[in-house]
């Protein structure tokens, strides 16, 4: 090679060089002026139904406080389908970590964030929580906080309601969610005296309700609570106790908050543990007419829309106030004071669960769902 093609040669690589230097050195600014999060949630299968509601809201409320900023700089939302399956979600925290370099990860369903919680607390990353009331999250550990109610909220709220003058028979999708809500319920019930006479577990996802729904009436309950994992798998069952002529008390959980339940002929009368109501104020009208003007309707379940919403806002007041450092934001989280969102006044304890919020109890009559008296 003469010396002429040698420094041709030798210039050309050192622009080479000189434009990934460049490029470098712009994508580090660019990434220096973005906080990145994670959301880990079902946006495929049936529990896609409040998986997009927590997307969409995220969405509105990124897109309202990168307007402002937050100390210069701008929110970004990595999203994963997490399909509310341990080994997808698992899967998803690590590429999100150890590839997006995220430190904070919006975590939807219970069965997500209990096997991830010891990896997260391994890295440091935190877990915000919105739709995840297993009991089993509140010792899952120190960097996991949600803004949803805890089973055991739950639980309490249902033998208050039901008494334990009637026997009644259970009838659970076997989730994580759905199961821990069922041995809770259980095990108060029982203690309190109350008799629970048939229980019938169904697998994930199944809709064929008949078998199920037959041997639980041939113990001739007082009263039936249906226990699925949303609306997908609870109106199947729903409908087969009407079919089979069962004319007792039905109950059911936060399936029956779905306005697709309330005007099903066979939910009228049903009584079911609810999501707490999110009051009418003016940042709830502001919110949810926003959500119908962008993606065309309301959210069909209020809750998960305004839980993830408010947690973005919670989270961008922790990041002005203490800095992008996870143990920061921690510490900020458990010293929050009431927080005043759209569900309402809240702040979280020393396990990093919810103070203020508490399950509703609500009826389906004509259509529509009214608070139980």
């Amino acid at each position: 090679m003469n010396n002429t093609r040698k420094k041709t040669f030798t210039g050309f690589c050192f622009l080479l060089s000189l434009l990934f230097l460049i490029g470098c050195t712009n994508e580090k600014a660019e990434s220096s002026n973005v906080i990145k999060l994670g959301f880990i949630g079902p946006l495929t299968g049936d529990g896609a139904y409040w998986g997009i509601i927590e997307k969409n809201a995220i969405d509105l409320a990124v897109e309202e406080i990168n307007a402002q900023g937050i100390n210069g700089k701008k929110l970004v939302v990595e999203y994963e389908d997490g399909k509310c399956n341990g080994e997808e979600a698992l899967t998803a925290a690590r590429k999100l970590v150890e590839i997006d370099n995220v430190g904070i990860l919006l975590v939807s369903c219970s069965q997500e964030i209990i096997p991830l919680a010891p990896y997260t607390e391994a890295q440091h990353t935190l877990i915000l929580g919105s739709y995840s009331a297993s009991s089993q999250i509140t010792n899952s550990g120190d960097f996991v906080f949600r803004n949803a109610y805890s089973n055991r909220d739950y639980a309490e709220v249902m033998v208050n309601t039901i008494g334990t003058n009637q026997s009644v028979a259970i009838m659970t999708e076997v989730t994580e969610f759905a199961a821990d809500l069922r041995d809770i319920f259980k095990e108060e019930f029982s203690k309190r005296g109350g008799q629970i006479v048939a229980e019938e577990n169904t697998p994930v996802g199944d809709k064929d309700a008949a078998t199920y729904v037959t041997k639980m009436l041939a113990q001739k309950p007082d009263a039936v609570f249906i226990n699925p994992t949303g609306p997908a798998t609870g109106i199947p069952i729903l409908k087969e106790l009407r079919k089979q002529g069962y004319d007792g008390k039905v109950y059911g959980n936060f399936f029956g908050g779905s306005k697709t339940v309330q005007e099903l002929p066979e939910a009228q009368g049903m009584i079911f543990f609810a999501d707490p109501d999110v009051v009418q104020t003016p940042r709830k009208t502001a919110l949810f007419e926003k959500y119908k003007q962008i993606y065309g309707e309301y959210p069909d379940l209020e809750f998960p829309a305004a839980a993830r919403y408010d947690f973005i806002y919670i989270l961008a007041e922790a990041i002005k106030n203490s800095g992008e450092d996870t143990a920061s934001i921690r510490d900020y989280l458990y010293e929050m004071k009431n927080f005043n969102g759209v569900l309402g006044q809240y702040h979280f304890d020393q396990n990093g669960d919810v103070v203020g919020i508490i399950p509703s109890v609500r009826v389906i009559t004509e259509g529509k769902s009214a608070p139980v008296e």
